[in-house]
């Protein structure tokens, strides 16, 4: 009998050593499944989602149900998350995140209601300009940046997200990290980043609290290509989408990032983030750990 029951408890230890494991709990006398811990909780990852009619675009279209998609593996990561989502959106979340419901928090928006919102008049208004459309290669290559204000307004508010999420602090973290929600477009199953259990420690970022780590694809720019306006090159020195930080450097990011987004409104200059982002790091190059890598590279080990 005494082996019978040690090989019980043998059986009930490797359940609850299993990375995913779900048990049921009674709420309101309804049944709710809820993951036991097992995830690395000791950063909050910050994400968000607003439609700008990508769907609709004749090029570098989008549709919103691809953007769930690929969210949809963001939302099973086993992290402390909070979410800026629009309305339409919010029950795909809650529907993803059952059983991690206080390791979730959602922040229902809209691009209405973002920070920078009232300055897309005046995004507009420098799109619309001679001197934006010269020689700009993002302009003759049909590039979103170039066309869309809404984009250049969405991406460059993703500071504004992360700096919402670093004042309510609501898990009480020191460490912050960015994924964007559609993040992870274009990998295949061979390249799948994200993974399979939901469990990420990335070690890798958190080891550095006062810098805010990020990818570089390509090597900085030349003086030339400075001169010439890096808002005017189809480049992509930063990989955006993913980026982490202690809260100090993260808050002096957005405030170099901000400061950088508003004196370019103010000389006639807008692109996306990225270019934001990379005259960020010139301002203030120690804050900032730049990692040569692609896209993904930030995501990959998660050991």
């Amino acid at each position: 009998m005494k082996d019978g029951a040690d090989a019980k408890s043998r059986d009930a230890e490797q359940a609850l050593d299993q990375k995913k494991v779900v048990h049921k709990i009674v709420i309101n006398n309804h049944f709710q499944l809820a993951f036991l811990p097992s995830g690395d909780y000791s950063f909050t990852v910050v994400t968000g989602l607003v439609d700008i009619g990508r769907g609709g675009w004749r090029t570098q279209g989008r549709t919103y149900r691809e953007y769930l998609t690929h969210m949809l593996k963001v939302l099973r990561l086993d992290v402390n998350l909070i979410v800026f989502i629009e309305p339409k959106g919010l029950e795909f979340v809650k529907m993803n995140r059952r059983g991690r419901e206080n390791r979730t928090v959602i922040y229902p928006t809209t691009i209405e209601k973002l920070s920078y919102y009232p300055l897309l008049p005046r995004i507009q208004e420098i799109m619309n300009t001679d001197q934006f459309k010269r020689d700009n290669d993002n302009y003759k290559n049909g590039n979103c940046e170039a066309f869309v204000p809404q984009y250049n307004l969405l991406t460059n508010s993703k500071v504004c997200f992360v700096h919402q999420a670093i004042r309510e602090n609501p898990f009480r973290s020191t460490y912050f990290i960015w994924i964007d929600g559609g993040y992870g477009h274009g990998e295949t199953e061979e390249t799948d980043i994200y993974p399979s259990d939901g469990i990420w420690s990335p070690k890798h970022l958190t080891g550095y609290p006062n810098q805010v780590t990020v990818t570089i694809r390509e090597e900085l720019p030349t003086e030339e290509e400075k001169q010439r306006g890096l808002y005017k090159l189809d480049e992509a020195w930063i990989a955006g989408g993913l980026y982490g930080g202690g809260i100090q450097a993260m808050e002096i990011y957005y405030q170099l990032h901000k400061q950088v987004f508003l004196d370019y409104l103010n000389d006639g200059i807008v692109d996306d983030d990225q270019t934001t982002f990379l005259e960020s790091f010139y301002r203030n190059r120690t804050n900032f750990r730049l990692l040569p890598g692609s896209w993904h590279s930030l995501m990959k080990p998660f050991s």
